[in-house]
């Protein structure tokens, strides 16, 4: 038999195997070279870049909802540290206000807030925040509890304890959270009598 001849059926396995080896690959590993293929040139050349971005875009989140709570718990504490000028500065130029009466801007609502409660002694607290950010914009719902009385001789007969929510919105203007909306539900008050803090509880 010729030498030549006789390398033909060998030289012809060989291709075949090499030819089913291949498709052996492309069969079992197809998905995940399609899914590799598919995947954008940045993030195969710079996943370090994505992981990065990622993080960063997690970080100013959790930054924004603290920045957001800080807010709502200083329009606490104005409220009852009487501090009128400064929750008035809590809020947009032209916020949407509705605590059981509705305001048309921060400065409205300290006026007439000071009005009713500058003499009366109040607890109020906001918990449980949902926050949700959106960019510049974002919105909350926060439970709440509140607690007013009136001094003796008040036109006011009771003071109350209430329970209910507040609905929020928030917008970041030069960096900073403001309040562009607000609007109370109250889902329960009870009558509480009215008192006088002592001079050295004041």
């Amino acid at each position: 038999m010729d030498t030549h001849e006789s390398r033909r059926p060998s030289a012809w396995r060989s291709r075949m195997v090499g030819a089913a080896a291949v498709a052996a690959l492309l069969v079992g590993g197809g998905a995940g070279a399609a899914a590799w293929a598919s995947q954008p040139a940045s993030a195969a050349h710079h996943p370090a870049q994505t992981a990065a971005a990622r993080n960063a875009a997690t970080l100013q989140q959790l930054a924004d909802v603290e920045d957001i709570r800080q807010v709502k718990a200083r329009y606490f504490r104005y409220l009852d540290s009487k501090q009128w000028s400064k929750l008035a500065a809590l809020f947009t130029a032209h916020p949407t206000i509705d605590v059981g009466a509705k305001y048309s801007s921060g400065k409205e609502l300290a006026e007439k807030t000071a009005a009713l409660l500058d003499d009366a002694p109040t607890a109020h607290q906001g918990f449980l925040p949902e926050i949700e950010v959106r960019g510049n914009r974002a919105s909350a719902i926060w439970a709440m509890e509140d607690y007013v009385s009136f001094p003796p001789g008040s036109s006011y007969k009771n003071g109350f304890h209430g329970y209910g929510q507040y609905h929020d919105t928030y917008q970041r203007i030069n960096g900073h959270w403001y309040i562009s909306s607000t609007v109370l539900s109250r889902f329960r008050v009870d009558p509480v009598p009215n008192w006088t803090p002592s001079a050295a509880q004041k």
